[in-house]
């Protein structure tokens, strides 16, 4: 018992900073964050049981105060009262389904991991602790490396030898993880074992420009800033020392990245073979057709302002961004390339808790965040110059992007590490052998109990998660018994997930079709009444989830073959859906189409002015539009509709052509 409680919570510690950034599992509906964020719940309840376990055992409170500790209660006070007025509080509480970071629950996790590893670490077991975050984060580099030169290009729809993203996912969450952890490796190659160090800094720093993510160099040029002038001012060295090695580095990091290249500039390899870019285009272009992504976000940023704007107080609800953008989305939006993309983060941290926690959230973030960079600061330990810089390079990427799992728990276990690296007197605990009461084995046996539930809570929604995308995966190879077998089994395990009822709605509607079809009429009819009705159910448990309303649309429509009613649920459900997303030019042509098909012409051609009046350049709803105006008679108006797609989207539209020619024929 006594070895247990002196190595557990430190061992634990080990393992979350080394598996966090490497766990990923292609059979889940998300392969990385999600998988991070169940075994951070897994880590975060055995560390809680660890815990309590010697509080009880040594019959004494283990908590060390730090200055962090109001800050920490503001903060989640702030994300509970917005929890509370969420316009969908199932999110708020467990995050965006797709994201998962950033639910009240995993900010409720990483607070108490806060709490455990600076009352129970010192800086004996947290040097250790960064060696097992070091070696995680040099395995995910390797990776990288690895990934760079092609080793997994086939698995992955993203060009990922262009943009590598390694065991995280994203180039940008990879380059952010990176510039965290690149100074703290920079300040031990200034002390001990300076090669191996420095070494594995050029590595961190070759993938970092593997990523190409701009927001991520940035974050590394204002992070290197702060470290060296940290250093320069208020460090031990002696200034030649100091300018020495910072030439040396300086130097080296330049030369790493005239060689591989940035995203503002040509690689060495470019240059040899004469493949340079004439000086008016772009080094890195953006895809065919595409928008420039800073446009993007600039548009996204001003909806997430309108959404604080409408909820100034406590926001529309912790991680709702993706139901309340749509009702203050941008038009503008509808002109760049990504129109119809779901957008579930502004790309701002700031702007997204602003946005989904109102000014009281922003305000309780900010003063964490004031408090966690003095407490670093403050710290009396020969990392906080590096542990700083880290921070502060995590503060500047989190502007162009979000957090998440693997830079949440840098952020919040930064101050964690600065405090117990503080720590050098002190050890762990020994324990003397003593008997145990019956009160503390009334106190073990209820711990134990709730550790075992919340273990039991956490696999389950993990396994729910796995049966939910094997039976979408069933799903598009037409095996509809067994996929609504998974299906139901994991609406069974978890019955609050809307997004589970709504993908059992879309199979059964796929199977109604398919048995219609070899003839099976009356199972088919039956069948749609049952999709139906689960779709409707789904929109129940979370009315301002636009998917799931579109969802039940698209079902409605899909089995109209059975009963011509359900086109006009359909077209009533749009109406329903345009109250909250009002610029969705999508939308209103679709709605255009259902009034079309119910033979509600004039209503039709209103949709779909609608429609071009929000995204001049829709081709399909110009083109649509102009038939409704040939068949009510309104030749010019068809002519200058068909007219605008030839001049002003695609001059070689063949169909177009053949309808224009038919109208100036006639």
């Amino acid at each position: 018992m006594k070895k247990i409680l002196q190595n557990g919570i430190p061992t634990l510690f080990n393992l979350l900073f080394f598996f966090t950034p490497l766990i990923f599992f292609p059979k889940t509906s998300e392969l990385f964050e999600f998988n991070k964020i169940i075994f951070i719940y897994l880590i975060t309840a055995l560390v809680t049981f660890f815990w309590l376990t010697r509080i009880i055992y040594v019959r004494k409170v283990i908590f060390r105060r730090t200055m962090l500790d109001l800050p920490l209660l503001i903060f989640l006070g702030s994300q509970f009262l917005s929890f509370l007025v969420s316009i969908d509080r199932h999110t708020s509480l467990l995050g965006y389904y797709g994201r998962f970071n950033g639910g009240l629950v995993s900010l409720l996790a990483y607070c108490l991991l806060y709490w455990a590893f600076v009352s129970n670490m010192n800086a004996k077991s947290t040097r250790k602790s960064l060696y097992f975050l070091f070696a995680g984060a040099f395995l995910v580099c390797l990776y990288g490396v690895l990934q760079h030169f092609g080793v997994d290009k086939n698995l992955w729809v993203q060009d990922v030898q262009n943009r590598v993203f390694s065991t995280l996912g994203q180039p940008n969450w990879l380059a952010t993880f990176l510039i965290a952890l690149i100074p703290l490796t920079l300040a031990f190659s200034l002390k001990t074992k300076r090669l191996v160090w420095w070494g594995l800094s050029i590595i961190f720093f070759i993938v970092l420009l593997y990523t190409k993510s701009r927001s991520g160099i940035l974050g590394f040029a204002i992070s290197f800033l702060i470290f060296w002038v940290g250093l320069k001012l208020f460090g031990e060295r002696t200034p030649r020392s100091l300018l020495k090695k910072f030439l040396l580095i300086t130097s080296s990091l330049l030369l790493i990245s005239f060689i591989i290249g940035t995203p503002w500039t040509p690689s060495l390899e470019n240059l040899l073979t004469k493949s340079l870019p004439s000086s008016k285009e772009e080094i890195i272009p953006p895809d065919p057709g595409g928008t420039e992504s800073g446009e993007i976000r600039k548009i996204v940023w001003n909806g997430a302002i309108e959404i604080w704007k409408h909820y100034p107080y406590f926001g529309s609800g912790v991680e709702t961004f993706a139901y309340s953008f749509y009702e203050f989305r941008p038009k503008e939006l509808n002109k760049v390339s990504e129109w119809d993309f779901l957008f579930n983060k502004a790309h701002n941290e700031y702007l997204n808790y602003a946005a989904t926690t109102g000014t009281v959230g922003l305000l309780a973030y900010f003063t964490l965040i004031v408090f966690s960079v003095l407490l670093i600061f403050k710290s009396h330990n020969p990392l906080k110059y590096a542990l700083g810089a880290g921070y502060g390079g995590i503060l500047v990427a989190n502007f162009f992007g979000f957090a998440t799992t693997t830079t949440s728990l840098l952020f919040f276990f930064f101050p964690a590490i600065a405090v117990g690296l503080g720590q050098e007197g002190e050890k762990v605990k020994e324990y003397k052998k003593q008997n145990v009461s019956a009160f503390q084995m009334v106190g073990l046996t209820i711990i134990s109990l709730f550790a075992i539930s919340l273990f039991y809570s956490i696999s389950k929604y993990w396994y729910a998660d796995f049966l939910f995308a094997k039976g979408k995966m069933l799903g598009d190879e037409k095996n509809f018994s067994e996929a609504k077998g998974a299906m139901t089994q994991a609406i069974s395990l978890s019955p609050k997930e809307a997004i589970y009822l709504n993908e059992l709605a879309q199979l059964i509607s796929f199977e109604a079709l398919a048995l219609n079809e070899e003839g099976n009429k009356n199972e088919a009819k039956k069948l749609s009444q049952e999709a139906i009705k689960f779709s409707q159910d789904a929109v129940k448990l979370a009315p301002r989830n636009l998917l799931l309303v579109r969802g039940l649309t698209s079902v409605l429509i899909r089995l109209s073959i059975f009963d011509p009613i359900y086109m006009h649920d359909a077209k009533d459900t749009m109406l329903l859906e345009a109250k909250y997303s009002p610029t969705d030019a999508k939308l209103y042509y679709n709605l255009g189409l259902a009034y079309a098909r119910i033979g509600q012409t004039s209503d039709a051609v209103l949709a779909l002015e609608k429609t071009v009046e929000l995204k001049d350049n829709y081709r399909d709803a110009r083109f649509a539009l102009a038939l409704l105006y040939v068949n009510t008679g309104r030749k010019l108006d068809a002519e200058r509709e068909l007219r605008y797609i030839l001049e002003q989207i695609d001059p070689d539209d063949a169909l177009t052509q053949q309808e224009l020619h038919e109208i100036t024929e006639k």
